[in-house]
């Protein structure tokens, strides 16, 4: 299985628990984000591109706007990320699991 592939699985098996109900842990939670971004690799060309889109709307559709970047502002400007661009460190889920709400 290629690279881009596994994270793909593992981008859908996010956004499936987004869509059910956050239960694992904030820092779960950045981690799976993280995997998200590796993902940013994927163009049209890509035979996984429509599959990304259709988890992204998914995930979107699962989440609400945070009002900063989950992985907070230094991180902003150390990595460079733009709103925009990399959308997904700036969304949480709808629904959150105990663990969750607990360290954010």
């Amino acid at each position: 299985m290629h690279e881009r592939d596994e994270w793909l699985a593992e981008w859908s098996r996010t956004v499936t628990e987004v869509e059910r109900g956050y239960e694992l842990t904030f820092d779960d939670y950045l981690n799976d984000l993280d995997v998200r971004h590796k993902l940013r690799l994927i163009t049209e060309a890509d035979d996984q591109w429509a599959d990304l889109l259709e988890l992204d709307t998914r995930f979107r559709n699962a989440t609400f706007p945070s009002g900063r970047c989950v992985w907070g502002e230094e991180n902003v400007e150390a990595e460079g990320w733009d709103k925009e661009k990399h959308w997904y460190y700036w969304l949480l889920p709808k629904k959150q699991g105990l663990a969750f709400e607990a360290e954010y």
